[in-house]
């Protein structure tokens, strides 16, 4: 009687006179004095059982597995009203399935409370806290505004050099602060084949003081004055100003 081995993950099914395992010797027949037989194994199918704890187990997520698996991606289970953390394996988290499995698996999902985002924005206008959704995710939402500034962006601490990125999950209770920058506002200026002086700028704030615009020349004609787009006379930018600026300069004949 020849003894068979164990192989860790396998099941043995028998001896072939072959090396592809196709003509299974017959066990009450006689075998030549010298032969030589192949040994086939089969992986064992080992069940996976998801502990979900209310939730439910994604659809994607595998039921069986076996030695030659290799490794495997989990997918979330979902919750109302919970975010989900992963799967733990024995008390470990894992996002994937080890490979070379030889026995049943029990994996448990991790849940926790969604959590509360507070701002600040630092002289914007006010946003209303929000709660995560069960990935941890911030739905993206409209900036606050801020006279004079443009919005740069939501920061992870009050010195704004960590900033947040809505794809980052969020696991626990914290505080977003808004980052501003000042806005410039170009001033744009049609000469009408003239010059402009070059002390006049190409921008403002809303916090610059009053600007009066310089004259411009154009050679055989007087200057006029600085006029908008509706033909009303712009020939200053007053404190507190906002907006980009369209400046006509107008000529006659000297």
């Amino acid at each position: 009687m020849i003894n068979q081995q164990e192989r860790p993950g396998y099941k043995f099914v028998g001896w072939y006179i072959d090396p592809q395992c196709t003509k299974r010797i017959n066990p009450g027949g006689k075998l030549p004095g010298t032969i030589t037989l192949y040994d086939k194994w089969i992986p064992i199918i080992y069940p996976i059982r998801y502990e979900c704890h209310g939730g439910i187990n994604s659809r994607r997520n595998p039921k069986y597995v076996n030695v030659e698996t290799g490794v495997v991606k989990l997918y979330p289970a979902h919750k109302k009203g919970m975010r989900f953390c992963g799967w733990s394996l024995n008390g470990e988290m894992i996002d994937f399935l080890p490979s070379k499995i030889i026995q049943p698996l029990t994996l448990e999902a991790q849940f926790r409370e969604l959590c509360v985002v507070h701002f600040e924005s630092n002289g914007g206008g006010k946003i209303a806290d929000q709660m995560t959704d069960e990935f941890g995710l911030l739905e993206p939402f409209r900036p606050p505004m801020r006279l004079g500034y443009t919005f740069a962006g939501w920061y992870m601490d009050e010195k704004l050099t960590l900033p947040y990125d809505f794809e980052i999950p969020i696991n626990e209770e914290f505080t977003l602060y808004a980052k501003w920058k000042i806005t410039l506002y170009e001033i744009h200026y049609h000469l009408d084949g003239g010059l402009s002086s070059r002390q006049n700028p190409k921008n403002y704030s809303y916090f610059d003081l009053d600007i009066d615009f310089l004259p411009a020349r154009k050679k055989g004609y007087r200057f006029i004055g600085w006029f908008d787009q509706r033909g009303n006379p712009l020939n200053s930018i007053r404190h507190h100003s906002l907006g980009d600026k369209e400046l006509f300069a107008k000529f006659e004949k000297a």
